[in-house]
């Protein structure tokens, strides 16, 4: 088939959900002096195994194509420059991809087939065009050692698929923390956040830093997202098999709902704008690793405005101490039409390398890799805006372990919108969860009937 090089442009937003990674986001690991054991098995390699002969790469020249969201110029600069240099023989040009379906049919009937495809929307498109490769076979044909990188980010990659197969490689993680802000503790005269703190000890926290000083209301607790805190409890919004709403039926989402309630039910804690952290007058707010990289002018100004400013871990539920929500990740995944299979392989393996995942720790994107604690340990030292900045909170704990199944009917339930309804009313919290149910079914019934 044809190859065609593209003129791309920038994506501005995906590019800082990858610094962020939306993705931003998020979910990685420093040293900790006591590391307590994570809930997710990985799967070692028997001693019948072992004794397999390992398939060695070839070192013929080859063209790939990788498609990402990047952009010409930052896929160079992020990745493919460096993978040039390491991989010589491995030649590779870059074409832009939205993420959508549509374009990938575009793309296929301009006689371009990517080897390579970074899944940052999710494994849908990959599964609707037939393009889904597994991993497995050739993890084992080539005696990869898959134990160094987090072992809940492999189960979140095996979550995505029906199978539980390995359908690509994970290449960084989004993670999270509690940012906050020393002056407002200190105008109030009340202690710092520390990293082991319990839901209610935050929410008890913020109460006491929500009010009016010298003319300025100030909030104690804000989160970028509202659903952040159900990356602590393992469980999905829908029935990954039949679509099944799952709100009143799971008792977690019970007890999410009673922590927002009790968070927000605090006088004057509720404003629709949820970045007042930027404005120095949110006292603590819970977002994704690259959160300070936001606001603060550039990195100098940045630098003095937030000198005040760290981080320590996110809250837990009580009974779920020490583990850190659920990160958010993205693959590289192989074509299945991609007539370099092994090249394709060869070359993303590259990407968890520890030489490339140090560069993207340091550059400020989380590595995936945790059985070399000192990676992270560099976490965004090429970043002035972290100097001093507790990083560590971002890796202290292990990951909670995903769902065993991710539902891809979740994104029909609009929990977040529901969420912003449900605090501005006086809607107990059981009828809420019944009343976006019932919605959130009609919609997930009328998707089931149109696809037959």
């Amino acid at each position: 088939m044809g190859r065609k090089r593209f003129s791309l442009a920038w994506i501005s937003l995906l590019v800082l959900l990858i610094l962020t990674a939306c993705s931003g986001g998020a979910n990685s690991e420093s040293a900790v002096e006591t590391e307590p054991k994570t809930q997710v098995e990985v799967e070692h390699p028997t001693e019948a195994d072992e004794q397999q002969p390992v398939t060695t790469f070839s070192s013929e020249p080859v063209e790939l194509l990788v498609a990402t969201p990047w952009g010409e110029e930052y896929f160079n600069s992020r990745i493919g420059d460096v993978m040039r240099e390491k991989l010589p023989h491995i030649q590779v040009t870059h074409v832009d991809w939205n993420g959508t379906i549509e374009q990938m049919q575009e793309h296929n009937a301009s006689q371009i087939v990517p080897d390579i495809v970074l899944a940052f929307t999710g494994q849908a498109p990959l599964e609707e065009l037939e393009m889904v490769f597994p991993l497995d076979e050739m993890v084992k044909e080539y005696g990869v050692d898959l134990s160094t990188i987090d072992p809940a980010i492999i189960a979140q990659v095996r979550s995505r698929d029906k199978q539980g197969r390995l359908i690509g490689i994970p290449q960084e993680m989004g993670v999270i923390g509690l940012h906050y802000n020393k002056e407002i503790f200190d105008l109030f005269g009340v202690e710092y956040p520390t990293d082991h703190m319990t839901w209610d000890e935050a929410i008890e926290l913020a109460g006491q830093l929500t009010a009016e000083r010298n003319g300025v209301q100030y909030r104690g607790l804000e989160m970028g997202s509202y659903t952040f805190p159900l990356k602590q409890l393992s469980v999905t919004l829908t029935d990954p098999k039949t679509g099944n709403v799952q709100l009143t039926e799971k008792p977690e989402f019970t007890q999410y709902m009673e922590l927002l309630k009790k968070l927000y039910s605090i006088p004057g804690m509720y404003d629709e704008n949820t970045y007042g952290f930027s404005d120095k007058t949110v006292a603590m707010h819970i977002d994704w690793h690259g959160y300070l990289t936001w606001f603060g002018g550039n990195d100098e100004e940045a630098q003095e405005f937030q000198q005040e400013m760290d981080i320590v871990p996110v809250p837990t539920f009580s009974g779920k101490e020490g583990l850190a929500p659920t990160p958010n990740t993205q693959i590289f995944a192989i074509n299945a039409f991609s007539e370099h299979k092994e090249a394709a392989f060869q070359w993303i393996l590259e990407s968890i390398s520890p030489d490339y995942q140090l560069k993207l720790a340091k550059s400020g994107t989380p590595s995936v890799i945790t059985g070399d604690k000192s990676i992270n340990e560099q976490f965004a030292q090429d970043n002035i805006r972290f100097i001093g900045k507790n990083i560590n909170a971002f890796f202290q704990y292990p990951f909670t372990s995903p769902p065993a199944k991710t539902s891809s009917w979740d994104s029909y339930v609009k929990l977040e919108d529901g969420i912003k309804t449900f605090l501005q009313s006086d809607m107990d919290i059981q009828s809420f969860l019944r009343a976006l149910q019932e919605e959130s079914q009609k919609a997930i019934r009328e998707a089931q009937s149109a696809n037959g």
